[in-house]
C-alpha cells in the first residue's frame, strides 16, 4: 500500500513537471516509462499514458503519441473515466488533423465533444470547439470554422470570462486571433485585421508581446494588402517568440509565409532557404508541408530549375492526393452528416423532454391552482368574518379623526378668540375712559352755565364733542373686531373673495401675538414685518388663509419661546413676516430663529397627526390642514430649516 502511494505521489510530481515546460517533458520521459512498468491503479495508468502521449506529440513522434493516447482512451473507457477518455479522443483528433485526415479528425473530436457535454465539462467543450474550428478551416470549410469560434465566444463569456487556458494561451485573445485567421483565408481582410489587432490588444501591446500567433497573422494580412515591409518585420519578430514558446507548427508556418513573401517580391534564393527549412524537417503538419512544396515548385520554376520544380511538383501532388482523396472526402462528409444527425436526434429528444416537462408543469400547475382556490375560499370566509370588525374599526377611526380635526380647529379658534378678546379690550377701555371724562365735563358745563360763564361752557362743550367722536370711533372699531370674531368662529363657507394679503398678515400677526400672550404671560418676541407694497390682491377664502397664517405664526412663537426658556446666552426671540410679489405668484415667508427642525423628521411634518410638541400640547394637524388649504387654492407650502438655528416656512399663492 505504501509503495503504491509513493508511486502515485511520484507520478503526480512528474506529470506536473511535464506540464510546465518542454525540457521537463524530455527529461521526465524516461521516468514516466519506468513508472509505467510498475503496477499502477487504472486511473494512474491513464494519466501516465496521457502524459507520455503529450510528450511524444510535442516531440513530433506522432505514431508513438497516437499509440499512447489510444491506450489511454481504451483504459479510461473501461473504468468509466469519462473526462480522460474525452481528453484522449481530443488529442487523437488533433493529431489526425495534422496528418491531413480531416474526416477521421472530425469523428474523434465529435465523440470527445459529446462526452464533455454529458459530464458538463465547460472547459473541455471549449477546447474541443477550438480544435473543431481548426479542422474545418484546414479543410477549407470556413463558415463552419467561424460558427464554432463564435460558439466558443458565447461559452467563454457565460462561463469563465476569458480566463480559460488552451495550449498555454488565454481563450479570448486566441479565439479573436483564430477568427482573424479564418477571415484572412476568406480574403475578408478588413475583418481579419480588426479581430487580429483586437487579439493583440487583449493579450499585450505588440512590442511587449510574448505570444507569436497574432503577430505573424497580422503579417499575413499585411502581405495580402501589399504591405510587404510591415509583413516581413512582423514575421521576423514572431520567429524568436515561436521558438521560445516551443511551438514548432507556428515556427514552420511563419517560414512558409516568409518564403511566399520572398517569392512574390523576387527574392528567390531566400524563398528557397525558408521553404527547404520546412521540407527538411523529420515530420511536419501535412498542410504546412504541402504549402512549402507548392511554394518551392513555383520558385524553382521561376528560376528555370526544371528538375527541382518537377520534383516538388510531384511531391506536392502526391501529398495533395493523400489529403484530398475521394475516400477521405467521403469520410469527411460522413463525419459531418453523422454529427448533424446526432444534433437533430438530440434536438428531438430535447423537444420530447420539453413536452414532458410542459405536461408535468401543467398538471402541477392545476394542482397548485386547486390548492390556491381552496386557500382563497378559506381566506374569503375569514375575510367575510373580519370585514364586519374592520368596518366597525374604520368607522370608529373616522369618528376619532373627525374629533381630532375638530379639536385642532377649536384650538385654533381658541387662540384666535384670545387674540380678538385682547384687541376688543383696547377700544372698550377708550370708550369707558372717555365716557367717564365726559360725565365729569358735563357736570362742569352745568356749573359754568349756571354761573353765566358762557365762554368756559363753550370750551367744555367742544371737549365733550371731541370725546364723543373718540367714543364713536373706538365703538366702531370694537364692532369691526366683534364682526371679525363672529366671522372666524363660523365654519369656512369656501367662498372666495378678493383679499389684501398685507392687511390679512397685519391682522393675524396681532391676533397671534396676543393669543399666545393670553396662554403664556411670559412670552415676548420681536415681530418684524417686511410687507411688499406692490403685492397684488388675490382671490382666496379669507378665513382659510387666515388660519394658515395663524398656524405658522403660532408655531414660530412656540419654537422661539421654547428656545428662550432653555436659557441660551445672548438669545433674542425673533419672528419675521415677509411678503413678496413674484409676478404670477405672491409669497409669504414666516421666519424664526427658534430650535429648527431635525433633518430626520423634516419630511414628516406635513403628515396628519405628526407633532414635535409634547403630548397634550398639540394634535399634529395644524401644518397638515395648512398644507391642504394651500393645495386647494393651487398654492404650495415648503419649509427650509437648520436644526438649532431656526426655520422658514414659504407660502406661495397664484395671483
Amino acid at each position: 500500500m505504501l509503495v503504491k502511494k509513493a508511486l502515485r505521489v511520484t507520478l503526480q510530481v512528474i506529470i506536473v513537471l511535464c506540464s510546465l515546460n518542454a525540457s521537463a517533458q524530455s527529461n521526465n520521459l524516461d521516468s514516466l516509462k519506468r513508472v509505467l512498468q510498475t503496477p499502477l491503479e487504472p486511473k494512474d495508468e491513464v494519466n501516465t499514458l496521457l502524459s507520455m502521449g503529450s510528450i511524444y506529440h510535442y516531440e513530433n513522434y506522432l505514431d508513438s503519441a497516437i499509440m499512447f493516447f489510444q491506450q489511454a482512451m481504451v483504459i479510461a473507457s473501461t473504468i468509466n473515466d469519462k473526462r480522460n477518455e474525452a481528453i484522449a479522443l481530443m488529442h487523437l483528433g488533433s493529431m489526425t488533423e495534422e496528418l491531413g485526415n480531416y474526416g477521421q479528425a472530425l469523428s474523434l473530436l465529435f465523440r470527445s465533444s459529446q462526452i464533455f457535454e454529458q459530464i458538463g465539462d465547460s472547459d473541455g467543450i471549449i477546447e474541443v470547439q477550438m480544435m473543431l474550428q481548426s479542422t474545418y478551416r484546414a479543410s477549407g470549410n470556413y463558415r463552419n470554422a467561424l460558427r464554432h469560434l463564435f460558439s466558443v465566444g458565447r461559452l467563454e463569456r457565460n462561463d469563465k470570462k476569458g480566463v480559460i487556458i488552451f495550449q498555454g494561451i488565454r481563450i479570448r485573445p486566441l479565439m479573436l486571433a483564430e477568427i482573424g485567421e479564418t477571415y484572412q483565408h476568406m480574403n475578408e481582410l478588413d475583418s481579419a485585421e480588426f479581430y487580429t489587432r483586437k487579439s493583440i490588444d487583449e493579450q499585450l501591446m505588440m512590442n511587449g508581446a510574448t505570444w507569436n500567433f497574432p503577430i505573424y497573422l497580422l503579417g499575413k494580412i499585411q502581405a495580402k494588402q501589399g504591405k510587404n515591409k510591415e509583413a516581413l518585420r512582423n514575421y521576423k519578430s514572431a520567429i524568436p517568440l515561436a521558438v521560445k514558446n516551443g511551438i514548432l507548427k507556428d515556427t514552420l508556418d511563419i517560414y512558409n509565409s516568409i518564403a511566399e513573401l520572398y517569392k512574390n517580391t523576387g527574392n528567390l534564393d531566400s524563398a528557397i532557404y525558408y521553404g527547404k527549412a520546412i521540407t527538411d524537417k523529420r515530420f511536419l503538419n501535412t498542410s504546412i508541408l504541402l504549402t512549402a512544396q507548392i511554394t518551392l515548385a513555383e520558385v524553382y520554376k521561376l528560376k528555370h530549375s526544371t528538375d527541382s520544380a518537377f520534383k516538388y511538383l510531384e511531391l506536392s501532388s502526391a501529398l495533395k492526393d493523400s489529403i484530398y482523396s475521394a475516400e477521405k472526402h467521403k469520410e469527411f462528409q460522413s463525419a459531418v452528416f453523422n454529427e448533424q444527425l446526432r444534433q437533430i436526434e438530440s434536438a428531438e429528444r430535447q423537444e420530447e423532454l420539453k413536452n414532458q416537462i410542459i405536461m408535468y408543469a401543467l398538471i402541477g400547475g392545476l394542482i397548485v391552482f386547486l390548492i390556491i382556490a381552496l386557500l382563497l375560499y378559506r381566506n374569503n370566509l375569514h375575510k367575510q368574518h373580519a370585514k364586519v370588525k374592520i368596518e366597525k374599526a374604520f368607522d370608529e377611526l373616522k369618528a376619532t379623526q373627525k374629533q381630532l380635526i375638530q379639536s385642532e380647529k377649536m384650538a385654533s379658534l381658541g387662540e384666535l378668540t384670545a387674540g380678538i378678546a385682547h384687541e376688543i379690550q383696547n377700544p372698550l377701555n377708550f370708550v369707558n375712559n372717555f365716557s367717564e371724562v365726559n360725565t365729569e365735563l358735563i357736570d362742569e358745563l352745568r356749573k359754568e352755565l349756571a354761573g353765566g360763564n358762557v365762554v368756559s361752557a363753550e370750551e367744555l362743550a367742544v371737549s365733550v364733542a371731541d370725546n364723543e367722536q373718540k367714543i364713536n370711533h373706538h365703538g366702531k372699531r370694537a364692532d369691526v373686531i366683534v364682526k371679525s370674531m363672529l366671522q372666524h368662529s363660523r365654519t369656512s363657507s369656501g367662498h372666495k373673495e378678493i383679499t389684501n394679503l398685507n392687511e390679512l398678515c397685519e391682522e393675524y400677526i396681532r391676533l397671534a401675538y396676543h393669543g399666545y400672550r393670553a396662554k403664556d404671560k411670559s412670552f415676548n418676541a420681536n415681530f418684524e414685518k417686511h410687507l411688499d407694497p406692490s403685492l397684488p390682491n388675490v382671490t382666496v377664502v379669507r378665513q382659510d388663509i387666515g388660519r394658515v397664517i395663524l398656524n405658522l405664526i403660532n408655531n414660530a412663537s412656540y419654537t422661539v419661546n421654547e428656545k428662550n426658556k432653555n436659557g441660551v446666552s445672548g438669545y433674542a426671540p425673533k419672528v419675521k413676516i415677509l411678503t413678496k410679489n413674484l409676478g404670477d405668484n405672491v409669497e409669504i415667508r414666516i421666519e424664526d430663529n427658534g430650535m429648527g427642525i431635525p433633518e430626520s423628521i423634516k419630511e414628516k411634518i406635513f403628515q396628519p397627526f405628526f407633532s414635535t410638541k409634547p403630548t397634550g400640547q398639540g394634535t399634529g394637524l395644524g401644518l397638515s390642514l395648512s398644507y391642504d388649504i394651500l393645495k386647494a387654492h393651487g398654492g404650495t407650502l415648503e419649509v427650509i430649516s437648520k436644526e438649532g438655528e431656526g426655520s422658514e416656512f414659504v407660502v406661495q399663492l397664484p395671483v
